[in-house]
């Protein structure tokens, strides 16, 4: 994780403001790392997938759609 390539960070607003999604990239591909009150609630792997689908689910989870 240490060489792993930061690209976005998403923060909540309103009543999902202890939300933050931030979305990186490794060896495999995309992956969001999902946080509610500066700690960690899951990561999800997007390997499959585009920058703007990691980008989605970061989106999603900090606008409440998304509750892992």
């Amino acid at each position: 994780m240490a060489d792993d390539k930061l690209y976005h960070t998403y923060h909540g607003t309103d009543e999902y403001e202890s939300r933050t999604a931030v979305v990186k990239e490794n060896k495999q591909g995309f992956y969001v790392v999902l946080a509610n009150n500066g700690l960690r609630v899951d990561k999800i792997t997007c390997y499959e997938h585009s920058e703007i689908w990691a980008e989605n689910v970061a989106e999603n989870y900090v606008l409440g759609v998304l509750n892992p």
